[in-house]
């Protein structure tokens, strides 16, 4: 249990304090040509939280500037139908994605799971590297996680969120993701140091 908190983990957490205190920008990669966008909250009537709406139009921007060619949507059916990444499929379409630029994950219910299933999506076009459209603090568990389950992540951060912009939402991320990476790694093994 004391290697728990040596080497990986630690980092981690010095990682998601760097973030929260802007002395370590999460830094934006510009070469994988595949993103991933983490799904989040659906209001009731298919409506997208402010947060689901910040990624996901993120995501669009990265598109028309030509950064990567696919939009992999991630994250299924919450409290209120439809799923998140038919949610966030529909707004990249009236963003002008094209429907060929846009994949869809509907099943996750975690980002573990969104992790997995997307690295199983992704092996399947023969893609290893990918960017992970999330919230800032959400970045170093989500590219953690992504890189767990066998991609190369990086991470680009969608300071727009109010999860970010909002300094008692941005207080309760930081708290939150501390104590998810601490679970991640003793439920997943994120976080710990590679054997390769």
């Amino acid at each position: 249990m004391s290697q728990l908190f040596c080497g990986g983990i630690v980092g981690e957490l010095r990682r998601l304090l760097g973030v929260y205190l802007r002395d370590e920008p999460v830094p934006a990669e510009d070469r994988p040509r595949y993103a991933v966008v983490l799904g989040t909250q659906v209001l009731p009537g298919g409506k997208p939280s402010r947060t689901l709406d910040a990624r996901v139009r993120h995501a669009a921007r990265l598109h028309a500037a030509g950064r990567v060619d696919r939009v992999l949507v991630t994250g299924g059916l919450g409290r209120h139908p439809p799923t998140e990444a038919e949610v966030m499929a529909r707004i990249l379409r009236e963003e002008g994605v094209p429907g060929e630029a846009i994949r869809m994950e509907d099943q996750a219910e975690s980002t573990w799971d969104s992790a997995r299933l997307v690295a199983a999506l992704a092996a399947g076009d023969g893609v290893t590297e990918v960017l992970v459209v999330t919230d800032p603090l959400h970045c170093v568990r989500t590219a953690a996680a992504f890189r767990r389950a066998g991609l190369i992540a990086r991470a680009e951060p969608v300071y727009s969120s109010p999860m970010w912009r909002v300094p008692w939402l941005r207080r309760g991320q930081f708290l939150r993701e501390s104590g998810a990476l601490v679970w991640y790694r003793v439920r997943y093994g994120v976080g710990a140091r590679s054997r390769r």
